[in-house]
């Protein structure tokens, strides 16, 4: 796990998300959507962060984190850091996306709190690919305004109700190359058994979830960020936060967890 050293550039909110803004040219490059990084504040070690920060909006110098709402404490230290905030980061860390062909149709699933862990993916996929961005609406933390989507991208929206969700998905699986979901720890047993319905057989290598939820420490020590799996658990930090849906939760021939 590398340190790299990087300075608080700045706050955005889109909706009621909070991102924030870390300069950091040497560790830039590095990072790929799905991707984490760990923080602490310097010159000590009080406090570390102890929050697995997701990059989005990459950039060649910098990039935005997602600060979670249920990291309180957390949420308003880097909330209120003034720009120039010195920061030691960790990583990258976690295994990111995959990249996709261009010229392919992705289809990116969200529920609305999770959005933010797609963001990366939807703004690289869409300069070279066909992108659906298909939320599933369960509260107001989504801005009415939508134009900070990349302009190559088409958003669609669903209301959380039964079914409602599966039957979208369902059709535009069959359209999709790939299919990228973002969404609570049960999601990724739930989409693969709407995509073994649309594909004969769910191979690996076309279906991809994220598992951000839970991972504090980032070296698979404290156990809060295990997954269920289909055989067992994983812990998200050490074999995610991005699993292959067909791997570790299809059901179509034996998996190893």
């Amino acid at each position: 796990m590398k340190e790299a050293a990087a300075r608080v550039a700045g706050q955005e909110r889109v909706g009621n998300f909070l991102f924030v803004r870390f300069h950091c040219p040497s560790l830039a490059e590095r990072l790929h959507p799905g991707h984490f990084v760990l923080a602490r504040l310097l010159p000590t070690w009080d406090p570390y962060l102890r929050v697995a920060l997701f990059p989005t909006h990459l950039a060649p110098l910098s990039w935005l984190v997602y600060v979670p709402h249920d990291r309180g404490m957390i949420r308003r230290i880097l909330e209120h850091a003034p720009p120039g905030t010195p920061l030691a980061v960790y990583g990258p860390l976690g295994t990111p996306f995959p990249e996709v062909s261009p010229q392919s149709n992705v289809l990116a699933v969200a529920q609305e709190p999770y959005v933010p862990y797609l963001l990366g993916l939807v703004q690289r996929a869409g300069a070279t690919a066909n992108v659906v961005f298909l939320v599933e609406r369960t509260g107001v933390a989504l801005p009415d305004d939508l134009s900070w989507l990349p302009p190559t991208v088409e958003f669609r929206q669903v209301q959380r109700q039964q079914d409602a969700l599966a039957a979208h998905v369902h059709r535009l699986a069959t359209w999709a190359d790939y299919v990228f979901v973002a969404g609570p720890r049960y999601w990724p047993s739930y989409v693969a058994r709407v995509l073994e319905d649309v594909w004969p057989l769910l191979q690996p290598g076309r279906a991809f979830a994220i598992v951000p939820d839970g991972i504090s420490c980032g070296l698979g020590l404290c156990d809060r960020c295990v997954v269920e799996v289909r055989r067992g658990e994983a812990r998200a930090c050490r074999k995610g936060p991005v699993f292959d849906i067909a791997t570790w939760f299809g059901q179509a021939r034996a998996r190893r967890a």
